[in-house]
């Protein structure tokens, strides 16, 4: 296995760990979420990290599945911050949005979302170095 091959294996291994993560722990998500007060966000909330882990798998064209991914990551980051909000303004210890969003981005199953992106990212560009690599040393 030569080099190229092995930064995109680990790459992509990487990424599958990290979305793996996110859908477990959106399933974790289902088990202690009051569905009752905000269903569309709830639903939100627990629905998109679980396709983090299938997008993964079954989905074949690299941009598509980085577009996917940036989708669920955002739609996370969105649905998580909102959740976090309503709990902060019961209890009233509230700064800011701003706040509350940058806050939920330190949270470990969103920042495995955005993992999965960029090392996502990364693999394409390995594979397209590997890519390059064997269309040349198969010219000569």
């Amino acid at each position: 296995m030569k080099m190229n091959e092995a930064l995109w294996v680990g790459l992509r291994t990487a990424a599958g760990v990290c979305s793996l993560f996110v859908s477990l722990h959106g399933i974790y998500g289902i088990y202690g979420l009051d569905f009752r007060v905000d269903t569309l966000v709830s639903t939100t909330y627990v629905v998109l990290p679980i396709a983090s882990f299938f997008i993964f798998l079954f989905v074949k064209a690299p941009k598509l599945e980085v577009s996917l991914h940036t989708i669920v990551a955002m739609g996370y980051l969105t649905t998580f911050s909102m959740l976090n909000w309503r709990t902060c303004a019961e209890l009233g210890y509230c700064e800011s949005v701003a706040s509350t969003v940058l806050e939920t981005l330190k949270i470990k199953p969103v920042l495995a979302a955005f993992g999965v992106i960029v090392f996502s990212i990364a693999a394409s560009f390995a594979d397209a170095r590997r890519s390059k690599t064997a269309d040349h040393t198969s010219s000569k």
